[in-house]
């Protein structure tokens, strides 16, 4: 599901929890990729870090 940016405003404490959040996830992520034993799993794990970079940087973009 996609929701338009512009129906969710945040206020600058918000974004920047946002964007710490998600600096963490994309910080651990590599790690549980690395401890994972289950092929499947680790797979999901890496589209999630790749959606976490995404997201990472339109957000730094956006906060600019």
């Amino acid at each position: 599901m996609t929701v338009p940016l512009h129906r969710h405003v945040f206020t600058e404490a918000e974004w920047t929890l946002i964007l710490e959040l998600l600096a963490r996830e994309r910080h651990e992520l590599p790690i549980e990729i690395h401890h994972t034993g289950t092929r499947r799993y680790r797979e999901q794990l890496r589209e999630r870090l790749r959606i976490v970079e995404e997201m990472l940087e339109r957000v730094e973009s956006a906060a600019a």
